[in-house]
């Protein structure tokens, strides 16, 4: 049996030679006596793990022991030594300031002082399982939201008594959801297991993981030396998350999204410290792939005041400042412009120019979609008109568009209502959707599409080929395109493996007379590439970055031009 130690407080050395031979007396020997005459540091003490009770003698710092363990919620059972039985309401006082029980000089009985050292103990032992399991995530064993709560601001009032630095990573799993709608919720929670074991793996012993909702982590990095410790952390973090696992015999690989913040420096309020690093998490999810960024009061345009993100972008949408710049879609066939892919822009007054990856996650989560996105579509849909007026009535225009969006049963009768008022050819107006989208809702979101396209609307699939592919989609869903996405193109024609999948996305779309659209082409042997195994059109900054709709004609007479010499002899 393990031997319990017992800490006795007490300038006597009566009390310590009397106690001493009592606990040695114990059948079966399960204590074990360490002494003090004084407490030089009674917090460490009473936080000490390896002390199972404290025996105190009552004294002039009694009560204020009491005080310090019960604020600093310390588990340890407090037993005093006293001359003689308490008078009145002097025990429950005694009780009420924390202590567990007490011994009489004079009268420490060995089978009674065991007694009550056994049933402290174990009392004890039953509320740090208690509070465990109240502290505890089920799935997981990590903390949950209490407990990370009262770890964090353990952790933040020891690093302002012991002068270091305790930093907080703010976590979310970016394809969480995908997994759940395409696995199931079963293997969405073995996922969740398996991710959390792998962070918990990383850490160092004085740090803490935490669950904060389905797909959210948060750590508590004790005593580090700097935010380069807190980066380290982060990066062996988003190595475990990004490496491969099997789901039903399949590999998995998900992304993350890190955001860190550092006590003091980056805020000296839990709750500050919290939205900071959350902050952050948000800026490193609008990048793609796993990525952890640290926070910046320059990440945020003003947190103390009114002009925060979420202020400017309600005042940007009241005041239309959002507008659309054009990415031109060029047919390999010919050279000749065939679409254009509308991409956000929030033209900001002070910062210019800002791109959706900076604020449309903000823009989901306060609801602003739904009303940007009507407001996305009619300029999409007078931009048709003014293409016509220019002789380019034969040209698409491109839409992304949001499962909060095709989700809103008012969605059809809004894109109907802005056709009758602007009167453009729905047959031009394409609506760009992501697997994920439709994943979301398989069946509301292909009963949407056949409404829309008894209006006239097209449809294409975005980024085919990042998610989870299903080939139904193709099948089953009114798609008249789909593009190839530009992690595909990037280091074509020189990886076979892009190569292959490429040539392979394209044969099969056009056995099902599907129109192939390849993004992100760079350079002249991408596009060569893609011309040679009979790719349709391409986009990418080989022909044009996005731009303003009045630029358009410019480029399309340098496109004739450059055709022209092409067929010069």
């Amino acid at each position: 049996m393990d031997l319990r130690t017992i800490l006795v407080i007490s300038d006597s050395k009566t009390d310590q030679l009397v106690l001493s031979d009592c606990l040695n007396r114990a059948s079966p020997r399960r204590f074990r006596l360490v002494s003090s005459e004084t407490l030089t540091r009674p917090l460490e003490a009473l936080m000490d793990p390896e002390i199972d009770a404290v025996i105190m003698a009552v004294g002039p710092e009694t009560d204020y022991v009491l005080r310090l363990a019960l604020k600093n919620g310390a588990s340890v059972p407090i037993i005093l030594l006293l001359d003689e039985a308490p008078a009145g309401d002097r025990a429950q006082h005694l009780r009420d300031s924390g202590a567990q029980d007490y011994l009489i000089r004079g009268h420490l009985q060995d089978a009674l002082v065991h007694r009550i050292l056994d049933y402290s103990i174990e009392l004890k032992q039953a509320r740090t399982i208690i509070r465990e399991l109240s502290n505890r995530d089920q799935l997981t064993g990590a903390l949950n939201r209490a407990g990370f709560r009262a770890h964090l601001e353990r952790a933040m009032h020891r690093s302002q008594r012991y002068s270091f630095k305790t930093a907080l990573l703010y976590i979310n799993i970016d394809q969480f959801t995908n997994i759940n709608d395409h696995f199931g919720e079963h293997n969405g929670d073995l996922l969740i297991k398996s991710l959390c074991r792998r962070m918990t793996s990383k850490l160092r012993s004085s740090d803490s993981i935490a669950r904060l909702g389905g797909d959210e982590f948060a750590v508590v990095l004790e005593d580090i030396s700097s935010a380069a410790d807190m980066a380290t952390i982060a990066e062996k973090m988003l190595q475990a998350i990004a490496a491969p696992l099997n789901l039903e015999e399949q590999h998995v690989q998900v992304d993350a999204s890190i955001g860190g913040a550092v006590f003091p420096e980056d805020a000296e309020e839990f709750s500050q410290l919290v939205e900071n690093a959350r902050s952050a998490m948000l800026q490193a999810k609008s990048i793609i792939g796993c990525k952890f960024i640290p926070y910046s009061d320059r990440l945020q345009f003003d947190m103390a005041g009114i002009n925060t993100l979420a202020a400017e972008l309600r005042f940007a949408a009241r005041k239309n400042q959002f507008e659309l710049h054009y990415q031109p879609r060029i047919a390999l066939d010919s050279g000749k412009l065939a679409g254009l892919e509308a991409l956000l822009r929030w033209n900001h007054p002070q910062r210019g120019l800002v791109c959706p990856g900076e604020f449309i996650a903000e823009c989901e989560d306060m609801g602003l979609m739904k009303s940007i996105g009507y407001q996305v579509i009619q300029h999409a849909c007078c931009a048709l008109n003014w293409l016509a007026e220019q002789g380019l009535g034969n040209v698409v225009v491109a839409v992304n568009i949001s499962f909060s969006q095709i989700q809103d049963d008012r969605f059809v009768a809004a894109v109907k209502d802005i056709l009758q008022k602007t009167e453009a050819n729905a047959s031009r107006l394409e609506f760009e959707l992501t697997e994920s989208t439709i994943l979301k809702g398989p069946g509301a979101v292909k009963s949407r599409m056949n409404e829309l396209r008894e209006l006239g609307i097209r449809f294409s699939l975005d980024d085919f080929g990042t998610g989870f592919s299903q080939l139904t989609h193709l099948t089953e869903l009114p798609i008249s395109a789909l593009k190839i996405d530009s992690a595909f193109v990037r280091d074509l024609p020189h990886n076979p493996q892009q190569a292959a999948v490429c040539s392979l996305i394209i044969e099969m779309a056009r056995r099902l007379e599907i129109k192939v659209i390849a993004e992100g082409a760079e350079t002249h042997e991408q596009v060569e590439f893609l011309r040679e195994h009979n790719c349709e059109q391409v986009q990418g900054f080989y022909y044009s970055p996005a731009m303003p709709l009045e630029q358009l004609p410019r480029f399309v007479q340098e496109q004739r031009f450059k055709q022209k010499s092409r067929a010069l002899p």
